[in-house]
């Protein structure tokens, strides 16, 4: 038999080292890719996650910060997409709200992570359904008082229900009383009121009115006063001269300017503050003098009215109201509390028009949504 020689292995340790040298390097290879796989996916991870919160962020700042301006004057199946907010320099989300129906909403946010050039390394859709809340204000006379009420010279109370010229989509005519009071009686002077002949409605007026209580100035439908006063667009005091309707160099309504309370007259240049009815809240006295406005005022003090001002809409005084000389013009109903138990005065060419349509608008205007009960968010897969 052929006994082998060394010199028949001669190379295999070259063969041997090389092999070892590849095993090593694809372990060595698979260790970074797994490395990186695992660094990869906690990034992604961390994007998403921050996509996430920032898509909640973004919810929660539009609920909070419900537009009643914009929102609520939405029609049925209509849907507006938000401008993108950025939240610091990598996070941003972009709100879209639905209108399904006159009370619902679809509320989406789309949080992002991007990169440093802009880019989206993650988004996340999160949404709500939200309800309107609308406040339920029980006035139903175009003057309620609680306390003593006196009227005279050339003023005028009617409840026979007014639509405004050139308004729509108001409910149906509803008279109602012209004046409404808790006390024994309405105090008149002048021959225009003997007998009560300036005040108007169905009925007349109504006296040792039991419904007349606190309540009624301080709830509306499960809104507080301060919750609707916390909500205002404006806090105003003092005397507010010549309210009238604005525009900015765009030729969109104003909203930022202090007298812009909207425009209630139709077929006007202002027609961009049509739909604009705001809240305004005077934590102490107020007095209004001249001009026109809308909206939903709340005053805590006591409301004077002159220079024949023109306001559409509820006016909730806590204080007293005093109307004399050219006096104001009030279209929608007025309710003072008397709280300091001095009369409320109208007087002069005064005027106050029961509009339930003036009073619906204003309202629905002010309605706040709030998130449904169910649940807080839900997850969304697409945009549009």
């Amino acid at each position: 038999m052929r006994t082998p020689r060394h010199s028949d292995e001669r190379g295999i340790a070259l063969a041997m080292a090389v092999f070892g040298i590849m095993v090593i390097g694809a372990l060595v290879a698979g260790a970074f890719v797994a490395g990186r796989l695992e660094h990869r996916t906690s990034q992604n991870s961390l994007f998403a996650a921050q996509a996430f919160e920032a898509g909640e962020a973004g919810l929660s700042d539009m609920m909070t910060n419900w537009n009643t301006g914009t929102y609520n004057g939405m029609a049925a199946g209509d849907t507006l997409t938000l401008p993108t907010v950025m939240l610091d320099a990598s996070t941003a989300y972009t709100g879209r709200v639905t209108r399904l129906n006159d009370n619902i909403f679809m509320v989406v946010s789309a949080g992002q992570k991007m990169n440093a050039g802009g880019g989206v390394m993650s988004q996340r859709l999160v949404g709500t359904f939200a309800r309107l809340f609308l406040p339920v204000v029980q006035m139903n006379a175009a003057i309620t008082v609680d306390g003593e009420m006196t009227i005279g010279g050339s003023a005028e109370a009617t409840g026979m229900d007014w639509v405004p010229g050139g308004w729509g989509g108001c409910p149906a005519p509803a008279d109602v009383a012209g004046i409404r009071t808790s006390a024994d009686e309405i105090n008149t002077n002048g021959a225009n009121c003997n007998n009560l002949d300036c005040v108007d409605g169905s009925p007349q007026a109504v006296t040792n009115d039991a419904t007349i209580d606190s309540t009624i100035f301080n709830n509306f439908g499960g809104i507080t006063f301060d919750e609707l006063a916390a909500m205002a667009n404006f806090q105003i005091s003092g005397v507010q001269n010549g309210l009238a309707p604005t525009l900015d160099a765009g030729g969109r309504c104003d909203t930022s300017n202090l007298l812009n309370w909207g425009e209630p007259w139709s077929a006007t240049t202002f027609g961009a503050c049509f739909n604009y009815f705001p809240i305004l809240h005077a934590p102490g006295d107020v007095k209004l003098n001249g001009g026109r406005g809308q909206g939903t005022l709340l005053v805590e003090g006591d409301l004077e009215l002159a220079g024949g001002v023109e306001f559409y809409g509820p006016v909730i005084v806590k204080g007293r109201v005093k109307s004399t000389g050219t006096g104001g013009h009030i279209n929608g109903g007025i309710m003072a509390g008397q709280v300091d138990l001095d009369p409320s005065t109208f007087s002069g060419n005064s005027l106050a028009q029961f509009s339930s349509c003036a009073i619906m608008r204003a309202l629905q205007a002010a309605a706040t949504a709030r998130p449904l009960g169910e649940r807080a968010w839900t997850h969304v897969y697409s945009m549009y």
